[in-house]
């Protein structure tokens, strides 16, 4: 999925200020030092752009069961994984968070190419597919999200199943879709996933497509299934929770996995990750939380409040996945981001 270095203070739980004080003081003639490595390590800093609903609940629950503080920092919708990014990248020299838990993996592949996280081996991740862990052991990931085309309309299925997203005829009618910016939240590694399965000359023309007939713009992924669910567009690519979301609201939406055709590429899986940060102490606390986000147990709770669809781990009903090397895509991702944006924008790259 990383922020500046805002190291919290410590907060001495249960002692009064006159007791800390006198804990500290002149005793026999030789000053008694604080104890604050202990403190320290019981408080860590979490940088996440999984959403705060979804992700607070399931720390203050580890919490609980650890005495472990955590600092939550969040990120915005717009720029979900991106802006927690760049923060990491701003106090690499000095890091202020312990543990990294992104929606997704290209931003974490990035991220630890650059060094920005440190080798851990959880033992949650030992069954986790290769593809969704790191060989390296900088990350790993837990709970899959799919990239969906989401709709108001019912639509056919059967032999109507698209093989790929370039083949959905009824989205290039004029001003029936929408997209958020190639640099919001997934959009981005879809975009270089489709550019590594489809190639360059058939997604550069299916971006060019979307441009001439007038799809939009947008914010984000939650914006697009809004903009679906009020039949401003008839069609956008999103996310399978943010159609869930509309749906909660009562909006009339559905959602079409792309590429489930027998011959079809399939659909872009995305896995949370979580990592470790570099730089940062030595820190038991922080892979127990690496630990926790790693279960099953936290896995099954992002299924439970459909923010995942389905399990890292395989089971019934999985979408057929895209065949992808997720870190060749995190590496074409920012040339990828560039020119789709560029085509539709209208400047060629």
């Amino acid at each position: 999925m990383n922020s500046l270095h805002l190291c919290p203070f410590v907060l001495i739980r249960g002692l009064t200020v006159l007791s800390y004080l006198c804990s500290c003081a002149f005793i026999g003639g030789s000053t008694l030092s604080c104890d604050r490595a202990d403190s320290a390590k019981k408080q860590i800093t979490l940088y996440t752009s999984i959403d705060e609903p979804i992700a607070r609940p399931i720390i203050e629950a580890f919490e609980k069961q650890t005495g472990i503080d955590v600092i939550l920092v969040t990120d915005t919708e717009a720029s979900k994984s991106i802006g927690l990014a760049e923060r990491l990248r701003a106090e690499k020299d000095r890091p202020r968070c312990d543990v990294w838990w992104g929606n997704e993996p290209f931003h974490t592949i990035l991220l630890a190419e650059e060094g920005l996280f440190q080798p851990y081996d959880s033992p949650s991740a030992a069954d986790v597919p290769a593809m969704y862990r790191d060989p390296a052991r900088r990350w790993a990931g837990n709970g899959l999200r799919a990239r969906v085309i989401a709709t108001h309309l019912q639509l056919e299925c059967g032999n109507g199943i698209p093989i790929s997203i370039c083949d959905y005829p009824e989205m290039f009618v004029n001003g029936t879709f929408a997209i958020a910016r190639p640099t919001a939240g997934t959009t981005g590694g879809h975009v270089s996933a489709i550019y590594y399965v489809e190639g360059e000359v058939r997604t550069d023309q299916f971006f060019r497509l979307l441009r001439t007939r007038g799809a939009l713009m947008l914010g984000g992924n939650g914006p697009v299934a809004a903009a679906v669910a009020r039949k401003d567009v008839s069609f956008g690519f999103t996310d399978n929770d943010d159609v869930v979301n509309v749906k909660r609201g009562g909006g009339g939406i559905n959602e079409v996995m792309p590429g489930q055709h027998p011959s079809g590429a399939g659909t872009l899986m995305i896995p949370t990750t979580a990592a470790l940060v570099a730089n940062r102490p030595e820190n038991i606390d922080a892979k127990k939380l690496i630990d926790y986000i790693l279960s099953k147990n936290v896995e099954q709770e992002l299924i439970k409040v459909q923010f995942a669809g389905w399990s890292i781990r395989g089971g019934a009903n999985q979408p057929k996945a895209m065949e992808i090397d997720y870190v060749e895509v995190a590496k074409k991702m920012p040339e990828a981001v560039r020119r789709a944006t560029a085509i539709l924008e209208g400047r060629e790259p």
